[in-house]
């Protein structure tokens, strides 16, 4: 299969693809399997723009390892040549290279897009220059003019690591100049929760929009404490609703680790309302919009941190709590403990679907 870096209009936020669900080989091949083939299509599409930055035509591409690279630079390699490093590999050729080693070693689809955003942001106005170039200084600098928050920041730092270190181990540069960056400090704050009243009416225009696939998204979130992009990757093989399982399989988890949710009657009169009709995205934009024109607050993961508090307020199991959400319960603890009570946890329990019967 044949692979083509295509110049890209300048993107500063990062699309929300759909994904595929299916997982990334980790067999290395000297040509792409069919499920790498496609994760290395996305990537290369995204590393167009920096191919456009450096005003080079869209280039074909051969197997994995033949990489284009910048007039000028040299092509980036698999490994230092007997500890010989290589100073003038560029740092296109650099993020290129790590972006199809770690898809070729089967990171999640929102960690490849992830790293490849952040790079992406910071790689592209200096894409020709040599990685071995760069001081800690512009590192520096660079994070501290950043536009966000100290978690923003930090999670910037922490993919800029990430690049320099697989540089030095692949003998792209001789130091690793990023080891000199200070640790950025993230405040610590609760959880954003929505009450069982916003859940409701959530839920309520949700089913008022007309969209299964919305109202099952919202319920799989809300119900079963799933991430956005394990829903995504969800099979109706996954939803068992005569065992009373919702399964999230280690190759659709965030954490790798596969993990059984019960369907709470809360779900299952949700699921049970209409077709089961999983929606195969995040549909991120599309709540954002929903809940925008109905005035509803939607803080970043605040479906599932509305799960964890109130699975946890009702049950008091913090172990069960834990085992279902695939966090450990320190983290439980830390994080959720108390921010609800049981009285709040039943009224959220109770919410049904509008043509279902009130929970008695």
């Amino acid at each position: 299969m044949t692979l083509r870096v295509l110049p890209l209009e300048p993107a500063p936020a990062l699309p929300t693809p759909a994904p595929s669900g299916e997982p990334l080989p980790r067999k290395p091949t000297s040509e792409p399997e069919p499920a790498l083939a496609r994760a290395l299509g996305s990537l290369a599409t995204a590393l167009g723009e920096l191919a456009r930055a450096l005003g080079g035509p869209a280039t074909p591409l051969g197997p994995a390892s033949a990489l284009t690279t910048p007039p000028g630079g040299k092509q980036a390699h698999h490994g230092p040549p007997d500890g010989v490093v290589s100073p003038d590999t560029t740092i296109a050729a650099a993020v290129n290279e790590l972006l199809i080693a770690k898809a070729g070693a089967g990171r999640s689809d929102a960690y490849l897009r992830q790293l490849r955003h952040a790079l992406h942001h910071w790689g592209a106005p200096r894409a020709s220059r040599a990685l071995s170039s760069v001081t800690l200084a512009e590192l520096e600098a660079y994070l501290a003019n950043l536009r966000g928050s100290a978690r923003t920041r930090k999670g910037r730092a922490d993919y800029l690591r990430t690049l320099f270190r697989f540089a030095l181990r692949r003998g792209m540069i001789g130091r690793d100049v990023s080891a000199g960056l200070e640790a950025v400090t993230v405040p610590p704050s609760a959880p954003s929760l929505h009450t069982p009243e916003e859940v409701e009416a959530v839920l309520r225009a949700a089913e008022a929009h007309g969209s299964r696939r919305l109202v099952v998204n919202l319920a799989l979130r809300y119900f079963a404490g799933l991430r956005a992009a394990e829903v995504a990757r969800l099979g109706p093989e996954d939803v068992d609703l005569a065992r009373g399982w919702v399964t999230v399989p280690a190759i659709k988890a965030k954490t790798r680790s596969r993990r059984l949710v019960r369907i709470q009657p809360a779900l299952r009169s949700f699921l049970e309302a209409g077709p089961l009709e999983l929606p195969g995205a995040t549909m991120e934009q599309s709540l954002w919009e929903l809940t925008k024109a109905r005035g509803l607050r939607w803080p970043r993961n605040v479906a599932r941190h509305s799960w964890v508090s109130y699975r946890l307020a009702a049950s008091g199991s913090a172990a069960e709590t834990a085992m279902e959400a695939g966090h450990s319960e320190v983290m439980l603890f830390r994080n959720y403990r108390e921010l609800t009570s049981p009285e709040e946890a039943a009224k959220f329990w109770a919410l049904r679907a509008s043509d279902s019967p009130p929970a008695l």
